[in-house]
């Protein structure tokens, strides 16, 4: 009997990203708000929270395997979430521009008889960008579901001068890294 798959999280671009190595998995997302502990360093909280949407979720699926993932920003030992808002959001993307950052994806799998637990970490650098610029894209809709007010695979794709890592992992799912897993 093959086992269920589980998605531990709403996110349409890791559900996309899912679909490319299976097609039959459910969604199930946990609802517990994240929070971590303060002592825990800036680029282990993916990971971390990855941990908790899959341990409450595994609670209703304990036949299943559960996914869970987080990702966030990180500059400067800072982590840039989702905006709250257009102030917020430019703040990000200035904090960006110009500069190197790290996108940090913690993936947690776990079923009855296994566990693991992979953290990817991708370079990614923004060109240089004017005040108007940023304002410009800050006024797009789009950006504030977005940990650091970007997705690469939309129109911050012009942003990005470079990419060092797995681009998938931008995007919020490192497939290739779990893929052999699914099987």
């Amino acid at each position: 009997m093959k086992r269920q798959i589980v998605l531990a999280s709403k996110s349409p671009r890791r559900n996309e990203l899912l679909k490319q190595e299976i097609d039959d998995f459910i969604v199930d997302v946990a609802t517990k708000p994240e929070k971590h502990p303060f002592f825990i360093i800036p680029s282990r909280v993916p990971l971390y929270l990855a941990k908790q949407k899959v341990k409450e979720v595994y609670k209703r699926h304990k036949d299943a395997l559960i996914i869970g993932a987080d990702t966030i920003v990180l500059i400067d030992n800072n982590i840039l979430g989702k905006p709250k808002d257009k102030e917020d959001a430019k703040r990000m993307i200035s904090m960006l521009q110009g500069k190197t950052h790290q996108v940090i994806t913690g993936v947690y799998l776990k079923s009855k008889d296994f566990s693991k637990s992979i953290l990817c970490k991708t370079d990614v650098t923004f060109k240089e960008m004017t005040k108007e610029e940023i304002d410009k894209y800050c006024n797009l809709e789009t950006i504030y579901d977005k940990a650091g007010a970007y997705a690469i695979q939309g129109e911050a794709h012009d942003l990005v001068t470079k990419i060092k890592g797995s681009y998938n992992n931008v995007v919020g799912l490192p497939i290739e890294l779990i893929k052999d897993y699914l099987k």
